[in-house]
């Protein structure tokens, strides 16, 4: 996908070469980073968000890869500047993982694009249940999730590793769409 908007191009494909996936390891680690620093101020109130993330990152695209995963990355004018993965749960479910947006390329629409997109890609591959969770303080990322059809549900066992007054559960079920427009167009 490819789009320009004042004057800058914005594409987003599939991370498969390896210059794409040290990109995407470039891209989680700030993440990670940024969301210890500026989230958790710190602290990690829930470990298991992270636990396993080097070998995770080493091994990309591992669950992330097809045929039943999927990991985006998003270039600003050539420069990475996020990333968004899902990978199956079961034949018909998928979580998405990993979504993250370089602070400095805020502003330009690039996360509800590869969700967009993300949602494109999980639909062709049969999902029909898509799930996540996001820290209770990311709000932009909620209302995101939100305008695209998310609902909150209750943590239960489908959210391994989530902390209770932490972690907020969101889940949709797409409805098929009969015409090529989006909610999050």
């Amino acid at each position: 996908m490819t789009a320009r908007g004042a004057g800058m191009a914005l594409t987003i494909t599939r991370a498969e070469t390896h210059e794409d996936l040290e990109a995407a390891r470039t891209l989680i680690r700030a993440f990670v980073a940024w969301a210890l620093e500026n989230v958790a101020k710190g602290k990690n109130p829930n470990p298991s968000v992270f636990a396993n993330l080097e070998a995770e990152i080493a091994g990309l695209p591992g669950r992330f890869g097809p045929p039943s995963g999927c990991l985006l990355l998003a270039r600003l004018d050539g420069a990475p500047v996020g990333c968004v993965a899902f990978y199956g749960q079961d034949a018909t479910t998928m979580e998405i993982k990993r979504m993250f947006v370089r602070p400095d390329a805020w502003g330009h629409g690039i996360g509800a694009q590869m969700l967009k997109v993300l949602l494109a890609e999980a639909e062709a591959a049969g999902y029909v249940r898509y799930r996540l969770s996001t820290h209770h303080e990311l709000h932009a990322a909620q209302s995101l999730y939100r305008r695209a059809g998310f609902r909150d549900v209750p943590g239960s066992a489908d959210f391994p590793g989530i902390v209770e007054g932490v972690d907020i559960c969101m889940e949709m079920r797409p409805v098929r769409e009969t015409t090529e427009e989006s909610r999050l167009a």
